[in-house]
């Protein structure tokens, strides 16, 4: 009836338009036949609710003519790519559909053929596609075709333009990947890489005062992500640690584009930006037994294993308890994982510790809360016989050799009175977070990973007496792992960051003595990165350099 209805008043409306019709055609109006069919051409009964009479029906009869019904016909909301079109770079592709699964629709990405000629040439299926040298100076374009059995409409073909495939000069990335040569299955190749989160690259201080000799489509991340793919794809690592990567490059990147061959996951900072460490397990070497991830500032304030400390920071500090800790934004994410081959177990842990340069106290006390967790694993998961798991800590830890953070981590002490806690006098919050308040957000922030652990209002924390301090500006801390080792340590690097009016040495592989380094990944020399003024450039994607380490267990 409701069919019939409208029919009536499209026909009406129709006749209106000319006086001829409109004067002989009032009685047509009137008399309009509608009917519906299902699939064996029975009549649907007239009076059914108007769902139930859709979903039997195959085709609709108006005034003799049959029409086929398709209720809900699958449609193609969005397709997009993800970055530039690259020679050797990945790209990721997304579809969101209507009324069906992607997986109803087929991927096809296509390039023009030679000039002159008409047509396109099929290059690759799927939502990744590795860029071929063959793609080069064409234009790439990607295609969703809809499965067969699918009722074909207007909404159900969609098609994206990516771009004419363009190609990286070559240059050091190159030479330094390839002197470091292939992984070697014997060992375990562990990467650390800080990609340069989107938001960062965008602010004033990014591109005026960091990167001002970096033209602005190389900073823009559709060209530096195809880039950070090809990185992480070619040191082909079995452990990857990677900083500064925002869940949307996580969810639409990483996990498609790595999901089946490594155990991936994303630990969120608790920022205003939707930015953390994520870290890549391979699948056929390791076996996860425990994932951890811990935020500084809860950790430190609630656990009742650096009370002592915190107490006396408290008193020596006194706008630290309320005013900076509940500031502090990082997380430090920890994986158990057992070697298959071997059957090891190492701690794994992957962060970026606090940035500011007048914060090395800060940083001292996260390197302090890091090695006490990692420890805290390291007595669980001991073997029977007493044998402690392996260590592995990396990361961008905004630390030079030289600094206290550095030196705990090493050689395993740092006394109250070292000259990093003197930092604690000149460091005050002017909203320190300035650069996530800056940063343009690129995707609504998910819940996090990391487990709320705020402090109960009734835990009050008692500032230390005066008469019981430690002598200093700060507290005296003893690595419970005894010292590590640096993987470079035999081939020292000069940066891993340069930027600027700044290089050093800010990313670390660290591990414990029960692991070697058999070799590393070089950085390239400062003559290589003169001619375009620093990182990240045209031909790397971040202003922090990939590190990466081949590891074996020692035979004693």
């Amino acid at each position: 009836a409701q069919i019939k209805k409208k029919a009536k008043k499209e026909i009406q409306q129709m006749q209106k338009k000319t006086k001829a019709g409109a004067e002989a055609g009032a009685n047509t109006a009137s008399s309009v036949t509608v009917a519906l069919f299902d699939a064996n051409d029975e009549k649907v009964a007239v009076g059914m609710p108007v769902a139930e009479a859709l979903r039997r029906a195959s085709h609709m009869e108006i005034e003799g003519e049959r029409l086929p019904i398709s209720v809900n016909p699958p449609s193609v909301q969005k397709l997009e790519v993800f970055g530039r079109a690259i020679v050797g770079c990945p790209l990721s592709a997304l579809i969101r559909c209507e009324f069906c699964d992607a997986a109803s629709f087929k991927l096809k990405w296509l390039t023009q053929v030679a000039a002159g000629a008409a047509g396109s040439v099929q290059i690759g299926l799927g939502n990744i596609l590795w860029v071929p040298q063959a793609a080069k100076g064409r234009t790439l374009s990607l295609e969703a075709e809809p499965d067969p059995s699918i009722v074909v409409t207007s909404r159900s073909k969609a098609a994206q333009r990516v771009g004419i495939v363009e190609e990286v000069p070559p240059g050091w990335p190159d030479s330094r990947v390839k002197a470091f040569g292939p992984r070697d299955p014997s060992k375990i190749r562990v990467v650390s890489f800080n990609i340069l989160a989107v938001p960062y690259a965008r602010t004033q201080l990014a591109t005026q005062i960091m990167y001002p000799y970096c033209p602005p489509p190389v900073l823009d991340y559709a060209y530096r992500q195809p880039l950070i793919g090809r990185e992480v794809h070619r040191l082909d690592g079995d452990i990857v640690l990677l900083q500064e990567c925002t869940y949307f490059t996580y969810l639409k990147f990483f996990q498609p584009l790595f999901g089946e061959q490594y155990h991936i996951r994303c630990s969120l900072k608790a920022s205003h930006v939707s930015e953390g460490c994520l870290m890549m397990v391979r699948k056929e070497s390791f076996e996860v037994l425990e994932e951890k991830d811990f935020l500084f500032r809860n950790l430190f304030r609630t656990s009742q294993a650096y009370r002592p400390q915190l107490e006396e920071v408290a008193a020596k500090w006194p706008d630290f308890l309320d005013g900076i800790l509940p500031r502090m934004s990082t997380v430090f994410q920890m994986s158990v994982l057992r070697h298959k081959a071997s059957g090891r177990i190492l701690i794994v842990t992957n962060t970026h510790l606090f940035y500011h340069p007048n914060a090395r106290h800060i940083r001292l006390l996260q390197v302090m809360c890091i090695l006490g967790q990692v420890q805290t694993l390291r007595e669980k998961y001991k073997s029977e016989g007493g044998a402690l798991p392996h260590v592995i800590l990396g990361g961008d830890l905004n630390c030079l050799p030289e600094t206290g953070a550095v030196q705990l981590l090493l050689n395993g002490e740092v006394a109250s009175d070292h000259g990093d806690w003197e930092t604690s006098s000149q460091f005050a919050w002017r909203d320190e977070d300035a650069q996530d308040d800056e940063a343009e957000e690129c995707t609504p922030r998910p819940s996090s990973s990391v487990p709320s652990m705020e402090a109960d209002e009734a835990d009050v924390v008692q500032p230390l007496p005066q008469e019981r301090w430690q002598k200093g500006r700060g507290i005296g801390l003893r690595n419970p792992l005894g010292h590590l080792r640096d993987a470079y340590s035999r081939s020292p690097q000069p940066f891993t960051n340069y930027v600027h009016d700044f290089s050093g040495i800010l990313d670390y592989i660290l591990i414990d003595e029960g692991l070697q380094s058999d070799g590393c990944l070089q950085a390239p020399s400062e003559e290589d990165l003169e001619p375009h003024g620093g990182l990240p450039c045209v031909l790397h994607p971040s202003d922090h350099l990939s590190i990466a380490a081949d590891l074996s267990f020692r035979s004693s």
